[in-house]
């Protein structure tokens, strides 16, 4: 394997590390707002995840959109390793990506203004989709 197919590879895993703390974060907050709210895992409904502080339920919602768009980005990132298309553009794209990705998982759980978690959204779709079509047209030329 080439020296850009293992950075590409380790894009995957960066992004591993993000959904790996997102995770942890949506348990602490959410932890804690039970806490604060005098509710045990055990107690707690559907109604009262709804009432939870947004400093609760942001990471959460950040968690689930980790689970939407980035396995599609481990996809791609393992065609083109696989395909030998791993080279410098492919590599700075992918780490683009995670980029990207960590500026929305902290944006959405820390401000959450929507205007600019859509275009970090959108971004991170604009640097995915360059590398779908890069790696398509040499698949097909």
């Amino acid at each position: 394997m080439t020296d850009a197919g293992k950075e590409m590879l380790a894009a995957i895993l960066a992004m591993g590390v993000l959904h790996f703390t997102m995770m942890m974060w949506l348990y602490m907050s959410r932890m804690r707002a039970f806490k604060l709210a005098g509710v045990t895992p055990d107690t707690a409904t559907f109604a009262t995840m709804r009432k939870l502080p947004d400093w609760a339920l942001n990471p959460a919602a950040n968690y689930n959109n980790l689970t939407e768009a980035p396995p599609l980005f481990y996809a791609v990132v393992i065609v083109i390793v696989l395909l030998g298309q791993a080279d410098m553009v492919n590599v700075t794209l992918a780490w683009l990506y995670v980029a990207i990705r960590v500026a929305h998982s902290l944006w959405q759980s820390l401000v959450n203004r929507i205007s600019i978690r859509m275009m970090l959204f959108a971004a991170s779709w604009f640097v995915l989709a360059a590398m779908i079509v890069r790696s398509g047209w040499q698949v097909l030329t």
